[in-house]
């Protein structure tokens, strides 16, 4: 069996902000690396990322090492510097024939925190820097796909990055659950869910520390890791259903990402609990508080263009299938992430409570149909 690798990731590292891909007039500006006390930071704007104590606190693997001296967070881990960072594809494509893995689609891990400037045209140059160096590694490579990120903090820039990654090789663009403070189903963000459905490119919503509203309410990365790096992703998936999204661009592609697919019977009874309850209840009151969707949740499901990424150890897996169906679920494996499970597609297809269809739907079909993979 075929095995799609849905959410793979790279560790940026100096090259990805070199002069060949940054824009000029940033250079001045360009994400730096250091280390302290053993640890490998990356200097934005004077800020040190990941900033691992304190509000806002977050966790991120890269950077991997600090003039070729391995960061201690990166030591121990079972993938190479060189597969992490992309610099040897070889190597990268070792570890996925060791998993199993046929093809890899490939996200950030620098970006999954936000903000990291508040300077909005840096925040475009390091985005367009990402995509370009991305694109220069693997456009048009057969195993290894990639997945380009946008700042949704300047639209019209966005807008343009979208088209960009499509020349570049794109099969997705990545969003974390929130623009900031924002949601996405705020007004703003129009042009740019115009622009992915122009293009044919998936979304990635993706686990992420995204909303600073959030974010600062922990000064423990513990916690912090289990709601403000999951809940913006409930958040998204509730903003796009209830606030007509869906409606209004019927035809886009949306994965969910590295949240495992446990919640998703739970949001969904909610939203449709709230949607019955507000349509025909509250609005015989005031009539604003009507559901902006048009549909009961399940329906948009049913289009076939929503999918949901699932753990390997989901045990409510087989009822997340019989709820949204074979067809809308994926695998990812969090390649090279240290907190992920190693041979997971090859621990899914050891599993006795889910069927040999939904397997090959799992690992195969619905990645290639979401990414348009042949």
């Amino acid at each position: 069996m075929r095995v799609i690798d849905a959410d793979g990731h790279v560790e940026e590292n100096l090259d990805t902000f070199s002069d060949k891909y940054l824009d000029p007039d940033f250079r001045s500006l360009r994400p730096r690396v250091t280390a302290v006390d053993g640890l490998v930071y990356w200097v934005i704007d004077e800020q040190l990322y990941p900033r691992r104590v304190g509000p806002g606190c977050h966790n991120l693997g890269t950077p991997t090492n600090f003039n070729g001296q391995v960061a201690a967070h990166t030591q121990g881990k079972a993938d190479s510097i060189g597969s992490m960072e992309l610099s040897d594809v070889a190597a990268r494509i070792k570890a996925m024939d060791d998993e199993d893995i046929a093809i890899q689609v490939i996200y950030t891990t620098l970006f999954l925190a936000y903000p990291l400037t508040k300077n909005v045209g840096l925040g475009t140059a390091i985005t367009s820097s990402f995509n370009r160096w991305m694109g220069d590694r693997l456009s048009g490579h057969q195993r290894l796909k990639w997945a380009a990120v946008v700042n949704l903090d300047d639209i019209p820039a966005a807008v343009r990055q979208v088209h960009e990654a499509k020349t570049l090789g794109a099969v997705s663009v990545m969003v974390l659950g929130t623009a900031g403070d924002d949601m996405l189903d705020h007004p703003r963000l129009l042009p740019f869910y115009e622009a992915m459905c122009a293009e044919n490119l998936a979304l990635g919503v993706h686990v992420g520390w995204s909303c600073p509203s959030v974010n600062n309410l922990y000064s423990h990365i513990y916690p912090s890791g289990v709601i403000a790096f999951h809940v913006p992703l409930l958040m998204a998936f509730t903003a796009l259903v209830s606030g007509g999204v869906l409606d209004r661009f019927p035809d886009l592609r949306i994965v969910f990402l590295e949240a495992g697919c446990q919640w998703v019977p739970f949001i969904l009874e909610r939203i449709h609990h709230r949607y019955k309850n507000q349509g025909s209840t509250l609005r015989k009151f005031l009539p604003q508080t009507a559901p902006i969707q048009k549909l009961p949740v399940l329906e948009y499901i049913k289009r076939g263009n929503i999918f949901f990424s699932t753990e390997v150890e989901d045990e409510i897996l087989p009822n997340v299938l019989n709820l949204v169906g074979e067809g809308q679920v994926i695998f990812g494996s969090d390649m090279p992430h240290d907190d992920r499970e190693r041979c997971a597609a090859r621990m899914l297809q050891e599993r006795t409570d889910i069927s040999e269809s939904a397997k090959e739907s799992i690992l195969d079909k619905n990645p290639a149909r979401l990414y348009g993979i042949a």
